[in-house]
């Protein structure tokens, strides 16, 4: 498997508990800090998606710099 599609794929996971856990700490705010870990998880996996998402920008440019020589 590749890495965006674990990425994706985790996030998918990440949202999907979050939206769970969400309706936990409603019920009892004694959850947030998981909550707060979930959310946590969210930014770095989007974060570590920019980033794959900047790298294959550059090796796609670097690839056609190096085609138009």
């Amino acid at each position: 498997m590749n890495a965006p599609a674990t990425i994706t794929s985790d996030l998918l996971r990440l949202h999907r508990a979050r939206d769970k856990v969400a309706r936990m700490v409603v019920a009892d705010p004694a959850y947030a800090p998981i909550f707060q870990r979930i959310e946590a998880e969210i930014a770095e996996a989007e974060a570590m998606d920019d980033i794959v998402a900047r790298a294959r920008a550059v090796a796609q440019n670097a690839r056609g710099a190096r085609t138009s020589r």
